[in-house]
């Protein structure tokens, strides 16, 4: 069976556990020694193992061999690859709103990290296309599997299609210029089938294509994925994940802001004035159970990742951790004194002398059980306004502007603005919401075409031109050594 040639090395690899993977994981099955290669499809319980061992992943210290996956070989694993939100932080420091000292993410700060041979660029290119085949592995095995009811069967391949959907997205994020740019334009190979290694063998295929997959394997999955409260947890994948990946992807594209504005709308319920409420401004930003995330990684005594999770470990200087993280002034000025997002300090007493270092934020508080936000309400609520603004509804923009805004500041103020003023205000409300979460700065900026100009006051002042190359990796160059469908030209555009 097709599954099998690579079902043994991923299960071993995993060394899949599901005690203590989510904080409302099921009581049952629990397996601390991984799953034989006879036993993965042979029961939901076996299957939910796998999906367990495909999420932990997302948290694991990776070897910086990356295109390594032997399990036995050494670990010199490094938090710049820290997992998948290791890649957001990549993005939040390219930014102008937040500055890095020389840490881990420092040449990612510098814009200096996008050559075929680097850590980064191997990270981004393997950690993903591994999770597409991990996917891939899923999809094959549940639907090759006797042990498994039509309905169950309907339930896992759609979360395998989501997975692969998600990673496919981050992919041409990472790897493409500007899908609006050029959509025929041919970097990333397509594989909707387990293989025997990460390196694929097939060639690159036209953006659109990688879209087009991204957005049925979306609208294939949907109908048969649970709903967060049924599904395995909220580190899962379930029903409102997929909506807003849905969101986003459609954020990128820009040919239909009415099913944008339809998908942000189903990821936060609906209602905004209920969707933007959230425990965690204050109290640290790190706590899943807060009903305003959609998705995030859950961390306890067990599943921790140490000091490796970004960017509670780097952004928090008051706490053991690597208090790397200072916040651009020009930002922090930006924000009223009464909204609760001003949470920013100067503890180093140095402006004078370094005036980078002058402005901290206590947003993010680390602690070994720290979760990571990945997907939050209030992010599809202002995609839900960016969506409105775009179909000629600026009242409705206004109004769910207005909502988050008021919910975060009592001294806010109605936007009376339109047009282009208007859409700056969504899209700069959403770095004030999201600063060091996913790298929303830079993504914004990439799909509509924007520069990146820093301050001055920055560590180091890099400009990035709208549509610069700098927005997007090369492909690793132990890919094109690999791979006979892929030469070294790929890189030469």
């Amino acid at each position: 069976m097709r599954h099998k040639t690579y079902i043994s090395a991923l299960l071993a690899f995993l060394a899949i556990s599901l005690l203590s993977c989510s904080e409302d994981f099921l009581d049952e099955p629990q397996n601390t020694n991984g799953i034989s290669e006879e036993n993965a499809f042979s029961s939901r319980e076996s299957v939910e193992a796998v999906v367990a061992g495909i999420m932990r992943n997302y948290r694991r210290q990776w070897d910086d061999d990356i295109s390594n996956d032997n399990p036995v070989d050494a670990n010199d694993s490094r938090p710049d690859i820290g997992g998948l939100y290791a890649m957001y932080y990549a993005r939040t420091v390219k930014g102008n709103d937040i500055i890095q000292t020389s840490t881990f993410f420092t040449f990612d700060y510098e814009h200096d990290n996008r050559n075929s041979s680097f850590l980064r660029t191997r990270f981004t290119w393997f950690f993903n296309y591994q999770s597409i085949n991990f996917a891939n592995v899923l999809i094959d095995g549940v639907t090759e599997s006797d042990a498994l009811s039509d309905d169950e069967k309907s339930e896992f391949i759609a979360i395998g299609k989501a997975i692969r959907a998600y990673h496919y997205f981050e992919l041409a994020l990472e790897f493409a210029p500007n899908f609006n740019n050029d959509r025929s334009i041919e970097i990333l190979p397509l594989s909707t089938s387990a293989t025997t290694d990460i390196v694929s063998s097939n060639a690159p295929v036209p953006l659109s294509i990688i879209f087009n997959q991204i957005t049925t394997d979306l609208t294939e999955a949907l109908p048969d994925l649970p709903s967060t409260a049924e599904s395995l947890g909220k580190s899962f994948i379930h029903k409102e994940f997929a909506y807003a990946l849905y969101a986003r992807v459609l954020q990128v594209t820009q040919d239909d802001w009415s099913m944008a504005s339809q998908m942000a709308r189903a990821a936060y319920g609906g209602n905004a004035s209920e969707a933007v409420v959230s425990t965690n401004w204050g109290n640290g930003f790190n706590d899943l159970s807060d009903e305003e995330w959609i998705w995030g990684h859950f961390q306890n005594e067990s599943e921790t990742n140490f000091f490796f999770l970004a960017p509670h470990v780097f952004a928090d200087h008051l706490s053991p951790s690597f208090s790397a993280t200072f916040i651009n002034p020009n930002f922090v000025n930006q924000f009223s004194d009464t909204d609760v997002r001003k949470l920013f300090a100067d503890i180093n007493n140095v402006s004078d002398q370094i005036p980078w270092m002058e402005f901290v934020t206590t947003k993010f508080a680390f602690t070994f059980e720290s979760d990571a936000p990945l997907m939050r309400k209030s992010e599809m609520v202002l995609a839900d306004a960016e969506a409105q603004f775009h179909l000629g509804n600026s009242t409705a923009a206004q109004d769910l502007l207005f909502t988050l805004q008021s919910e975060r500041d009592p001294m806010a103020v109605r936007s009376g603005n339109t047009g282009q003023a208007l859409l700056d205000e969504i899209l700069f409300e959403r770095r004030k919401e999201l600063y060091g979460e996913i790298g929303i700065e830079w993504f914004d900026a990439k799909r509509y075409s924007l520069p990146i100009d820093r301050d001055p006051v920055h560590r180091v002042e890099v400009d990035v031109p709208a549509d610069s190359e700098l927005f997007f990796l090369q492909v690793p160059q132990n890919e094109i050594d690999a791979n006979d469908a892929i030469d070294n030209s790929i890189n030469t555009f």
